[in-house]
């Protein structure tokens, strides 16, 4: 199965682009799951406060538990992919990556 050109096109750009830059690109990927983490930590934690109220129980409050707990997932994906990173890259051969890149960014003849 051969996945779509312009998707593969797109993966190996993006994968060719990581790791130029791996360090930096691996700082950005751990603030953004920071920030998503403590976004979802927040949403749960206003949700909670306002179950607790005498007048607790409303609609929106199971809204921002469930948005709260979309945002810890994401989060919790990309700092799990932080932290996985250094075993996976032992079998990235980045030279590789960046020959397909040159050959899928190189004209077409028609």
């Amino acid at each position: 199965m051969k996945p779509d050109a312009k998707l593969e096109r797109k993966i190996v750009r993006m994968l060719g682009q990581f790791l130029a830059d791996e360090q930096a690109a691996l700082g950005r990927s751990r603030a953004v799951a920071w920030a998503w983490i403590i976004s979802g930590s927040l949403l749960w934690t206003v949700a909670v406060f306002g179950y607790a109220q005498p007048a607790g129980g409303h609609w929106i409050l199971a809204v921002l538990s469930g948005l709260g707990g979309v945002c810890l997932g994401i989060g919790l994906w990309f700092s799990t992919f932080v932290e996985q990173w250094p075993a996976m890259r032992q079998f990235i051969d980045a030279e590789r990556v960046r020959q397909r890149g040159r050959e899928l960014d190189a004209p077409v003849p028609k």
